[in-house]
């Protein structure tokens, strides 16, 4: 039997040869439904990102906050008013000053550099019953209890009063009332049955309680004697002298102060324009001027130190912005801190030097009556909020991307290159994240009422600290936070509290010293200075009681703050002056 086979026909589909229309209408469909995808992707994410920015800036304004950049611009002020018209002003707080302006204000050459040696006292070891050299001072060595006090007290009352220079906080005496060719060494016969070691000898002898402390040393001069020295302090009239060079081109910026306003040239409305670098020379010539101050306080001349004083005070006003009083950034608030720390603190040197007068109180007193920092420093961290939603704004997506990685993030994080392809709404997460955070910290760690609550503003730190740090390894919505969130806010609301508590204890302590040289004692209570020699005394910033003072056994008073402890210590300081302990009027005296 035959088997026929029928012939299988294969019939192939056009489509699926290699180059045929039909295959490319596939892959072309899916690319445009791919593409059509990501466009609304895109279109979603943008809508929602603003939709939620939109949402925030109406939630935050309703609490009172202000992100509209507008509100931040201080308006043009006429030149025959502002303190930066004098062109002067404006180029030498650019940087562009005399030369030999700019040497007295960078510090070159002033404290620090001098290679001389001041001999302060000759030491000579002897046995008890010999004959000391003609002139000595003769203290025991097996006297412990006296003799380190007695020979601290010899060789300052050699060296004479002493400063530091706030522009080189680590020199502990910068500054010498006498010059050196005036200065007589102190004569020392040192008592001892066994001669002490260099060791033992700068053990017992080179320790000082008081402020500033001296840095000697102890060199051997021959025998059994030696040499206390140190490093020439810069002469108070030389300081002076050199200032007096300069007094002209600085009278040009007294004068300029005397305006009503103080708006810095630039554009505003750009934040890269906005003008910082004649903020902080502005803090340079404040250290100056406190340096100034000390040295008139030094040679006993107190009405030229509150000259100096009173420029300082003056110059503070330019960092407060009239007309609007705001700060241009945080910077500034934060510089005008400093320098309000710098004043109160040569205030208080001059307290220890028995310098000021009744005039100088009262005008002191006075300027510091009319202090009060940290509204300056809430409105800076307002103006940070709304500076960061700016700049998220208006900054291209591949510049934050540039600006991110480049921002010292732990290492553990992952660069972030991508995000030159996210949506912009994304930004808008950010913003939102961003202006939160500084929402909090402007409501908790700067609040607007008259009381610091330390452990609050510590419970905010903390938290602010954990948003921006452990959440941000895979938050898309909290890098921008990272990089625009201040950092040490903590620390500024101490650093502002302290300052603003030596501030108020200044202004009491001008008081005091006008009491007592009127009436030859301080009073029993602070309330018997109101109102004669003080209308009000401020409450402390801490717990909002009354300062603590009393009078002390050798005719002085103590008087002190709850610091950042919230807890009374009886009047005793920290290691760490702002964190620990009472906040002290006077602790190095």
């Amino acid at each position: 039997m035959t088997t026929t086979q029928t012939p299988t026909t294969t019939t192939t589909d056009p489509s699926s040869k290699p180059g045929s229309p039909g295959r490319w209408r596939y892959l072309l469909t899916g690319l445009v439904v791919f593409a059509a995808t990501i466009a609304l992707f895109y279109v979603e994410e943008n809508w929602r990102g603003r939709r939620a920015w939109e949402n925030c800036k109406r939630e935050l304004e309703a609490k009172g906050a202000h992100l509209d950049w507008s509100y931040y611009i201080p308006p043009p002020v006429p030149d025959d008013q502002n303190v930066f018209g004098v062109p002067e002003m404006q180029q030498w707080f650019e940087g562009r000053m005399p030369t030999e302006l700019a040497k007295w204000l960078s510090g070159s050459p002033l404290t620090g550099t001098n290679s001389a040696s001041l001999v302060l006292a000759n030491l000579t070891i002897g046995l008890p019953g010999a004959i000391p050299p003609s002139g000595s001072v003769v203290l025991s060595w097996a006297d412990t209890a006296n003799t380190p006090a007695e020979a601290s007290r010899l060789i300052q009352q050699a060296l004479g009063p002493v400063a530091t220079d706030p522009l080189d906080p680590t020199q502990s005496c910068s500054f010498m009332a006498r010059k050196p060719e005036e200065l007589r060494p102190i004569q020392i016969f040192l008592q001892c049955q066994t001669a002490p070691t260099e060791q033992d000898l700068n053990q017992l002898l080179l320790h000082f309680s008081s402020h500033p402390k001296p840095i000697v040393k102890l060199e051997p001069s021959g025998g059994n004697s030696y040499q206390v020295t140190m490093l020439a302090p810069t002469s108070a009239a030389d300081y002076v002298a050199r200032f007096d060079k300069n007094a002209p081109d600085l009278a040009v910026v007294r004068q300029a102060l005397q305006r009503p306003y103080a708006r810095l040239a630039g554009d505003y409305r750009i934040f890269d324009k906005i003008p910082i670098r004649a903020i902080v020379s502005i803090r340079t010539v404040s250290q100056r001027l406190a340096a100034l101050a000390e040295c008139y306080l030094l040679l006993g001349q107190p009405e030229k130190a509150l000259d100096a004083l009173t420029f300082m005070h003056q110059l503070c006003r330019a960092l407060e912005a009239h007309p609007t009083g705001r700060p241009s950034s945080l910077v500034a608030a934060m510089i005008n801190v400093a320098v309000t720390g710098l004043y109160a603190s040569t205030i208080e040197d001059g307290m220890r030097l028995h310098a000021w007068k009744e005039p100088q109180l009262a005008a002191l007193q006075e300027q510091l009556e009319a202090i009060n920092l940290r509204p300056d420093v809430r409105n800076a961290m307002s103006f940070e909020q709304a500076f960061s939603c700016l700049y998220a704004e208006t900054t291209p997506l591949a510049e934050l991307v540039r600006l991110y990685n480049s921002s010292g993030k732990p290492a553990q994080r992952p660069g972030f290159s991508f995000w030159s392809l996210i949506p912009r709404g994304w930004v808008y997460q950010n913003m939102v994240v961003s202006a939160n955070l500084h929402q909090m910290i402007n409501e908790e760690m700067f609040p607007a009422g008259p009381l610091v609550v330390p452990h609050e503003i510590e419970s905010a730190g903390a938290t602010v600290d954990r948003e921006v740090s452990a959440s941000l390894l895979w938050s898309p919505f909290k890098l921008l936070a990272e990089m625009s969130t201040p950092g040490g806010c903590v620390r500024a609301a101490r650093t502002t509290a302290y300052n603003q508590t030596m501030v108020n204890q200044a202004q009491i302590v001008c008081a005091l010293e006008r009491y007592h040289l009127a009436r030859g004692e301080y009073p029993a209570t602070l309330e018997n200075l109101v109102p004669e020699y003080i209308q009000r005394i401020p409450p402390d910033l801490i717990g909002g009681q009354p300062p603590h003072y009393r009078r002390t056994e050798d005719g002085k008073f103590l008087l002190y703050s709850i610091g950042w402890t919230e807890k009374d210590h009886g009047g005793q300081s920290g290691s760490n002056v702002m964190k620990d302990g009472d906040w002290v009027w006077g602790e190095f005296w």
